[in-house]
C-alpha cells in the first residue's frame, strides 16, 4: 500500500501540465466590466453604481446568482471602493492540471481572467483581480505601496443572495468547531459573525458556497449578514491591522455550481493558490496515509503500552501512528520525556510506522523557538508533527501558519494543524500539510465530554466545511459506550466520506483488530481518484459517496436523523462482473453489522436500508 501511494504520487506529479492560452473576450464600456467563464455558463460583472460603489455581480446561464454587492478595500483610512474610475482591462485564460490529494487526484483549473486597473479620486491607483470559472468567481485587490507600514481596517467586500435561498451555517468560533444551522437566508441573525464555507441551495438545484482562498497574510476571513449581503469581516481583529508594503487579499470566492456532485468536486479554492516548489513537488517524502490515535479512545498516551499501539497500526497495514497530548509528562528511569518518546519513535520506525508527534503551539509561538522545536522533532525521527491549540488568526498569526509550514516542509515534516481556522487552498502550495482539523469532528461524540453530535451534522459538514480542504474529523470509533446513538455502518462509512489524506481514527486498536470490518480497514485508502455524489444525497439528510482508487470503489453512505432507503445506481461501474461487499445496519443492534456480498455489474442497482443515525458502506471490487 505505501509503495502504491508513492508510485500514484510520483506518477501524478510528472504529468502536471499548465498553458496559458490566447486572451479571452471581456467587454469593457468605460464603467462597467463583464467576463465569461470558459463555457460561456458565468458571467461577472464589474461596475460602478450610481452612488459610485464599485460593485460586482455574477450570472448563471443568464440568471441572477449574486446581485450586485460591494467591493471594497480600506487602506490608510481610504475605500478603495468608493469614487474609483475602472480602465481598460486586461485579460488571458488560464488551463492547467495538476496533482492534489483528496476528492480526486488530478485537478482542473480552467479560467477566465481580466486585471482591471482602478483609479481613486485621489489619484491612488490599484488593480483588481477577477476570475470566471465554469463552476464559480473569485475577486481580489491588489495595491502598489511603499515599503513603509500601512493600516487596513477591513473590508467591504459582499456578496449579494436571495433571502429566501437555503442555507446551512455555522456560527464563528477561531476553532471552527460551532454546530451548523439551517434555514432559508433571512433567518440568519444580522450583525452575527459566521463561518465561512457558507452554503446556499437556489432554485433550480443550484448552490453557491461562499468563502475565500489563498490567505498568507491577512486575518482569517468570517461573515456577517446585513440585509441580503454577506459581508467579510475580521472577527481576530476587528480595529483592524499593520501591514508592510504593498497588498495583496486573498481571494473573495463564490463556488456555484449546478448539483451537489461539482459542488464537492469543486478545485476553485486550490486553484487560486500557487503551485508548490519544484521540490515539493517532487518530494517522496510527503506520503498519505491512515493513523492510529490513542487519546480519544483512553485520553493521554501510556508510556507502557506505545508498542502495543504501534504493533495494532502495523497488523492494521495503517502508514502512521500518532503520539499525542500526554507525552510530555512520560518519564522512566535515568530518562525524560524526549529520551522517552525517542524510543517510541525508532520502534514505530522499525516496524514500518511512521511516528507523527503532538505539540502545543504555545511552546513555538516566535519564529526562533518554533525553529528550534521542529528541528528537536525532526532529529528525533518523526515523519510528522500535529500543531494544536493555535491563538486566533491575526494577520500575524496567518503570518505564523506560513512561517511554520515553511519549517516543516524543510526538515521533511508532515503537518497538520488542530485548534486552527479553516484551509484556504494553501495544501497546494504546501502539499505536506496533508489534513487540518478547523471541524466540529469525532470530539463531539465523546460521552465523557457529555457530548452528543446533532443527527443532520455529518450529513451537512460534508457539503460546507470540506469544501474549504481536507478535514481532520478523525472518523470512526467502534466502543459500544462512545457510539452516541450512531450505528457501525455510520461509524465506518464517515472513514470513507471524510476527506482526510492524513486520516486519524478515533477508536481503539481493540476495537478494530477482529471486527467484521476488519479487512475493509486494512484496505481502506485515503485519498481517491474520483469521486461522485450519489444521486438521492440531500444536505442535512443523506451523504451517499462513491470513491475510486484504482480498481475498487468504496461507498460510503451517511443518514440523518430518519429510517432511509437509498437507490445506487451502479452504472459507474466498468464492464464485467465486480463483488460488492456490504457493511449494512442491523436494525436489532447498533452495534454490528449486516455484512452480505453480491455479485454486480454496471446494470444493476443497489438498495440500502438505513436506521436512524445509520449508514452503509459498499467495498466494490472486480470479481
Amino acid at each position: 500500500m505505501k509503495q502504491l501511494f508513492f508510485t500514484i504520487l510520483i506518477f501524478c506529479f510528472l504529468g502536471c501540465q499548465s498553458v496559458i492560452s490566447e486572451k479571452p473576450a471581456i467587454k469593457f464600456d468605460g464603467t462597467s466590466a463583464t467576463i465569461k467563464s470558459p463555457d460561456g455558463k458565468i458571467k461577472i460583472e464589474i461596475q460602478v453604481d450610481a452612488n459610485d460603489q464599485l460593485t460586482w455581480s455574477v450570472q448563471r446561464e443568464g440568471q441572477p446568482v449574486l446581485a450586485a454587492a460591494p467591493l471594497g478595500l480600506i487602506v490608510d483610512g481610504n475605500n478603495l471602493g468608493k469614487s474609483v474610475t475602472l480602465k481598460a482591462p486586461s485579460a488571458r485564460t488560464i488551463n492547467e492540471k495538476y496533482p492534489t490529494f483528496g476528492n480526486h487526484s488530478v485537478a482542473t483549473n480552467h479560467c477566465n481572467e481580466a486585471v482591471i486597473p482602478i483609479e481613486c479620486a485621489d489619484g491612488m491607483k490599484y488593480e483588481l483581480d477577477v476570475r470566471a470559472f465554469d463552476d464559480g468567481a473569485a475577486v481580489r485587490t491588489r495595491v502598489a505601496l511603499d515599503d513603509t507600514s500601512h493600516t487596513i481596517a477591513g473590508e467591504t467586500t459582499s456578496w449579494a443572495l436571495p433571502l429566501d435561498s437555503h442555507a446551512w451555517a455555522a456560527p464563528y468560533d477561531m476553532g471552527y468547531e460551532q454546530a451548523y444551522r439551517n434555514g432559508t437566508f433571512d433567518t440568519i441573525r444580522e450583525g452575527s459573525q459566521w463561518s465561512p464555507p457558507i452554503t446556499f441551495k437556489l432554485e433550480g438545484n443550484l448552490y453557491v458556497s461562499i468563502t475565500e482562498a489563498n490567505n498568507d497574510c491577512f486575518p482569517d476571513m468570517g461573515l456577517v449578514r446585513n440585509g441580503n449581503y454577506l459581508k467579510a469581516i475580521f472577527p481576530s481583529s476587528t480595529r483592524g491591522w499593520r501591514h508592510q508594503g504593498s497588498i495583496v487579499t486573498p481571494w473573495r470566492v463564490a463556488i456555484i455550481t449546478e448539483g451537489l456532485n461539482d459542488l464537492v468536486n469543486s478545485d476553485i479554492v486550490t486553484n487560486l493558490c500557487p503551485p508548490p516548489s519544484e521540490e515539493l513537488a517532487n518530494a517522496d517524502w510527503i506520503k498519505p496515509g491512515r493513523s492510529l490515535w490513542q487519546w480519544w479512545a483512553i485520553g493521554a498516551p501510556q508510556l507502557n503500552d506505545q508498542k502495543a499501539w504501534v504493533d495494532a497500526a502495523k497488523k492494521l497495514n495503517f502508514e502512521y501512528y500518532l503520539i499525542d497530548d500526554g507525552w510530555r509528562n512520560w518519564r522512566a528511569p535515568g530518562k525524560d520525556q524526549w529520551q522517552c518518546l525517542k524510543e517510541v519513535i525508532d520502534y514505530a520506525k522499525s516496524q514500518g510506522v511512521g511516528p507523527l508527534v503532538w505539540v502545543n503551539s504555545s511552546e513555538m509561538r516566535s519564529a526562533g523557538s518554533r525553529r528550534a522545536y521542529l528541528e528537536k522533532v525532526a532529529a528525533l525521527g518523526a515523519v510528522g508533527i500535529k500543531i494544536d491549540f493555535i491563538p486566533a488568526c491575526t494577520a500575524e498569526v496567518t503570518r505564523w501558519y506560513e512561517g511554520a509550514l515553511k519549517d516543516t516542509a524543510e526538515l521533511h515534516l508532515l503537518c497538520n494543524f488542530h485548534g486552527a481556522v479553516k484551509l484556504t487552498g494553501r495544501q497546494r502550495t504546501w502539499p505536506h500539510e496533508l489534513t487540518r482539523e478547523a471541524v466540529r469532528g469525532h470530539e463531539y461524540h465523546m460521552s465523557r465530554y457529555r457530548r452528543v453530535q446533532a443527527a443532520d451534522h455529518d450529513e451537512i459538514v460534508l457539503f460546507t466545511r470540506y469544501l474549504a480542504g481536507p478535514a481532520d474529523y478523525t472518523p470512526t470509533a467502534f466502543d459500544t459506550k462512545e457510539m452516541v446513538g450512531y450505528t457501525w455502518a455510520h461509524l465506518l462509512a464517515q472513514a470513507v466520506d471524510m476527506t482526510s489524506p492524513l486520516l486519524h481514527f478515533a477508536g481503539k486498536y481493540q476495537d478494530f483488530i477482529g471486527n467484521p470490518a476488519e479487512d475493509f480497514l486494512r484496505h481502506l485508502p485515503s485519498t481517491w481518484d474520483e469521486t461522485i455524489v450519489l444521486p438521492g444525497t440531500e444536505i442535512g439528510k443523506i451523504a451517499g459517496f462513491a470513491r475510486r482508487r484504482g480498481q475498487e470503489w468504496f461507498i460510503g453512505v451517511l443518514n440523518g436523523a430518519d429510517a432511509a432507503t437509498m437507490q445506487i445506481d451502479l452504472s459507474f461501474l466498468g464492464s464485467g462482473k465486480w463483488n460488492a461487499e456490504i457493511f449494512g445496519d442491523d436494525p436489532d443492534n447498533a452495534a454490528t453489522f449486516k455484512r452480505e456480498s453480491k455479485s454486480v455489474t454496471a446494470s444493476d442497482n443497489l438498495t440500502v436500508s438505513m436506521s436512524p443515525r445509520g449508514g452503509s458502506v459498499v467495498w466494490i471490487t472486480k470479481d
